[in-house]
């Protein structure tokens, strides 16, 4: 009786830690966003560039993101759709070229939360 109690705890410990383990894991995967939004050239699409990091979970949906995204025609479609999927805008940054001669803003990057 004595053991069928401790292999059930540790049985229910290893269940908890696993699920906790998997909801810390799923929030610390989306916790930020970075979405780098350009100009195409010769059109009033915009090109962007979704980033939420750098583990293959990350990277492919980062690509999914940029793909849904590219092609708007509008910076606040592109916030609305963030808005949507539960980010919050934190800050907005000028995304300057380094390109021999030219200066000036060449993008914005969106800096965005995932809210909790």
């Amino acid at each position: 009786m004595k053991q069928s109690k401790i292999v059930l705890t540790i049985i229910l410990g290893l269940i908890l830690t696993y699920f906790s383990t998997e909801l810390f894991a799923q929030d610390q995967t989306l916790s930020y966003a970075c979405v780098t939004v350009e100009g195409k050239t010769f059109s009033k699409k915009l090109k962007v560039k979704v980033d939420f990091g750098d583990t293959p979970e990350q990277i492919k949906l980062g690509e999914e993101y940029s793909q849904i995204l590219t092609n708007k025609k509008s910076y606040a479609a592109i916030l609305n759709y963030m808005v949507e999927n539960k980010f919050e805008l934190v800050e907005t940054l000028d995304y300057t070229e380094n390109i021999q001669g030219s200066g000036g803003t060449a993008g914005i990057v969106f800096i965005m939360k995932k809210k909790k």
